[in-house]
């Protein structure tokens, strides 16, 4: 059932956001609304042809790349935050990507994404590369709902379209340059126009640097979460008639960052309670039970301070802690608890290795590196008098990454893991698409892609030893598309199609061990040595080949309101498992089978009030068999890949535009619906379920539970009940030839787990979020200086949880055990300056 509600009247963060929201309705009843107020056109090419955002029959949603630029938006996932029914958030892994509900884990590193990306009509399959940097862009198209004609590769889900500017007519440009109060850096510029008649080149580019996330690492006082992005891209267009056009692009993006943002929520520290992880530390207390007495953390109020990325020798602090224990009169020896560990004599009694921060990997600080490369060869060559298109694109995708991440979270030399991986990624699509103005107009395609992903991850782990997985995988894609619109009346269309698509991987599965270069107890050892192969796993492959169809109708009702229904499935083939695996444990099962999506949808495209204003609205019911899950088992370490889910989304969306007046513009959107999994084998336990589960099924070991579980009718991860979002846009007139503008973007959300084991601690309440830039510039517009502030509401949500810290739990049968979660950027302001020249 839908639940609709604001939250608590008494809410401080929901008060202020309101009161913001009405500040910005009393100026809006203010200003006098002309009856000749008009909307501009919004063009997109979701349909792989540009054509009115109003005319296609896709639940889209198209955000204009002078809005991305304006509001400073470093990349996607910060713009998410004001599109309905979009989620994306930088995790310990990786990018979660997610439309209405359905995205894909990024704990198993070889997973395609669910929402497709698409960047001048090139794919992007890879989490990694929803990292890249944001600027000078013509828009970005949300699409919702399975797109199997389209959009195709592995988008069950939906997809992403983002279009470059392109060099124009005329000789223009522009200058950004951004300031904010958490060192917020950005400096961006985009140039170009005709060289001849006949070419025409455009240069872009940005920096970005965020040098306070507000995340300190405990130990080293580093600054965790700073961030280092620069991107640069060159087109060049070549139009030597009027029916050709070849365009060429380079891309790179290279993308730094200094830790992942996350903090200890809840912790054990009584001793008689408290434990680490028995599979990767027994005998050790939590971690972040040492950390809150040994390195007097606060672990009960969000302060920002964090161990993740430390190296301290854990024994260090049981000995310190022990020594204050039996140095405590009231000590009775045997009888008070001691922190386990070591005994009275600090004598070790667990498996877990002394020293390990004597070891390199162990001191290496927790960070991501990636380097991109994009080319792309664009060609539309109008065949004649025919009217018919010849449309192809050629692309390379390159990209090389480095992370060192700290899974403990904590500062002690536990448990550290390296990831590397290249990815390379060579695609061909070619169309021939005919003339849009006769009865029956149709694009018939084909497209071809193989990639070649080397990705490895090491684990250094409490006993001195150091486990490695190395997959090598290629693949190949060949699909052959057809979509066809039949206008059986003038105001009554039939829209026809489908996509045949096969994929075959195949791959070598290699792990291997390492161990200290020297006898870590006597202080020799300096590093571990090379990681040795055990053996590996050959001629593994699998292949997925379907027939995926789309059906739709279309109604005009009158000239400005279109009724469209849309039936359509769609597949994420198959691959293989690699994820970390601690204790050399081989992933089972070592792949997984493709996941299937169908769904209607159900929409109105409408022009009222004199075309004044726009609503879109959009129906949508999809079901999903076979979802690829990745469950993070934290009893015993181990990460399981299968499909083991069927779910269902269904719901509303709306969008829209309401032109007030010609000074006073209305953005506006919204969801409402559910997505529940219907069936989920094996679905992740909480420790506390996990707990109970061991003592009522005598004979059962941790992590049984989730092994067993069965959980139907719980809400997927990250997907709210409800989200409104309104953007009000006011122009005034300053005097002496200046124009001021006021923009809002103002947020109301349900809340939401933002895990998938039930825990409490992970669910995130009622939330709201206000944005607010002020500009002034010259009636010509040559220049603009605008101060803003993000987060007006300093509503402090987080953005995920880790899923239970692994290596901080409770013995406790009424207490969970620790947990680590990552939060949203508190209040900031800055100051923006925008230079454009040319036309």
């Amino acid at each position: 059932m839908m639940h609709f509600g604001f939250g608590s009247r008494n809410d401080p963060h929901l008060t202020s956001s309101v009161l913001c929201a009405f500040a910005v309705s009393v100026i809006a009843t203010t200003i006098p609304a002309p009856s000749h107020a008009q909307l501009e056109e919004i063009i997109v090419t979701a349909t792989r042809r540009a054509e009115s955002l109003q005319d296609v029959p896709i639940s889209v949603t198209a955000i204009t790349g002078e809005a991305v630029q304006l509001g400073g938006f470093s990349d996607m996932e910060e713009l998410s935050v004001f599109v309905p029914n979009l989620y994306m958030s930088d995790t310990f892994t990786g990018q979660t990507l997610a439309v209405r509900g359905i995205g894909t884990s990024t704990g198993n590193e070889a997973f395609e994404q669910a929402v497709a990306q698409f960047h001048d009509g090139v794919y992007y399959g890879r989490d990694n590369l929803g990292q890249n940097g944001f600027f000078d862009l013509e828009r970005v198209e949300v699409v919702r709902g399975p797109q199997p004609t389209f959009a195709g590769q592995s988008a069950t889900a939906g997809a992403l379209n983002y279009a470059s500017r392109r060099p124009g007519d005329s000789f223009e440009g522009n200058l950004n340059l951004a300031y904010g109060t958490t060192d917020e850096t950005s400096v961006e510029f985009g140039v170009g126009g005709p060289v001849t008649d006949t070419f025409g080149v455009r240069l872009a580019g940005r920096y970005f640097e965020l040098g306070d996330y507000w995340y300190t690492q405990r130990l080293t006082g580093a600054d965790l979460g700073i961030k280092e992005n620069t991107s640069l891209r060159l087109i060049a267009d070549w139009a030597p008639t009027d029916n050709f056009e070849l365009m060429f692009k380079y891309e790179n993006h290279d993308v730094y960052q200094l830790g992942t943002p996350r903090e200890k929520s809840r912790c054990e520290i009584r001793p008689q309670f408290s434990v680490a992880n028995p599979a990767l530390a027994p005998g050790i207390p939590a971690l972040c039970a040492l950390d809150a007495l040994y390195n007097d953390m606060d672990l009960t109020t969000l302060t920002g301070v964090t161990g993740s990325g430390g190296s301290q020798d854990v024994y260090d602090a049981i000995r310190a802690l022990n020594a204050e224990i039996i140095s405590d009169p009231n000590y009775v020896s045997g009888v008070t608890p001691l922190w386990s560990g070591v005994d009275e004599n600090g004598v070790a009694r667990s498996p877990v290795r002394e020293n390990l921060n004597d070891l390199s990997q162990f001191d290496e600080q927790e960070d991501r590196d990636q380097d991109v490369d994009i080319f792309a060869l664009n060609l539309d060559w109008d065949l004649g008098a025919s009217g018919y298109t010849l449309s192809s694109v050629t692309s390379l995708v390159e990209y090389d990454k480095h992370d060192w991440l700290d899974p403990d979270a904590s500062s002690f030399a536990i448990v550290v893991d390296e990831r590397t991986e290249a990815f390379e990624q060579t695609g061909q699509e070619l169309r021939i698409t005919s003339p849009l103005d006769q009865r029956f107009s149709w694009m018939l395609g084909t497209y071809w892609q193989e990639h070649e992903l080397d990705t490895e991850i090491d684990v250094y782990v409490a006993f001195g030893v150091g486990f490695g997985n190395l997959l090598e995988e290629e693949s190949e894609w060949q699909s052959l598309f057809f979509a066809g619109t039949y206008s059986i009346t003038d105001q009554v269309r039939l829209n026809f199609g489908g996509r045949y698509q096969d994929v075959e991987k195949t791959a070598v599965f290699t792990p291997s061990i390492a161990f200290p270069n020297g006898d870590l107890a006597a202080g020799q050892a300096t590093a571990f040595g090379p990681l040795n192969p055990l053996f590996s796993l050959t001629d593994l492959r699998v292949q997925t080949d379907d027939v995926l169809p789309e059906v739709g109708l279309q109604f005009d009702t009158n000239e400005n309101t279109m009724l469209y229904v849309k039936y359509a499935e769609a597949f994420k083939a198959g691959g293989f498992v690699m994820s970390p695996a601690p204790g050399g444990r081989l992933p089972d099962p070592i792949s997984y089978r493709p996941e299937f999506a169908e769904g209607v949808e159900l929409g109105a495209k409408m022009l009222l009030a004199d075309d004044n204003l726009e609503l879109n609205v959009a129906l949508y019911d999809t079901d999903y068999t076979d979802l690829q899950v990745n469950v993070f088992i934290s009893e015993i370490a181990t990460f399981v890949t299968q499909n083991a889910a069927s779910a269902h989304t269904t719901g509303i969306e709306f969008d829209g535009r309401w032109a007030v007046g010609d000074n006073f513009t209305l953005g506006f959107s919204g969801s409402f619906g559910e997505a529940e999994y219907d069936d989920y084998a094996g679905q992740e336990c909480n420790t506390l379920e996990d707990k109970l589960f061991v003592i009522e099924n005598p004979g059962a070991a941790p992590g049984d539970c989730s092994g067993v579980n069965n959980a139907g009718g719980q809400t997927l991860a990250n997907f709210p009940e409800w989200t409104l979002n309104f953007t009000p846009t006011y122009t005034f007139d300053l005097g002496a030839s200046l124009v001021g503008s006021v923009v809002a973007s103002i947020v109301f959300s349900d809340g939401a787990p933002t895990g998938a084991d039930r825990d409490p601690i992970g669910f995130v309440d009622d939330w709201e979020r206000v944005d607010l830039r002020f500009a002034i510039a010259p009636q010509d517009a040559d220049w603009e200086f605008a101060i803003y502030g993000r987060n007006l509401t300093d509503n402090r949500k987080f953005n995920g949880i880790s899923g239970g810290d692994f290596m901080s739990r409770s013995t406790d049968l009424i207490f969970d055990g620790g947990d680590t979660i990552a939060w949203e950027r508190e209040r900031r302001f800055g100051v923006q300056f925008n230079y454009f020249f040319g036309s």
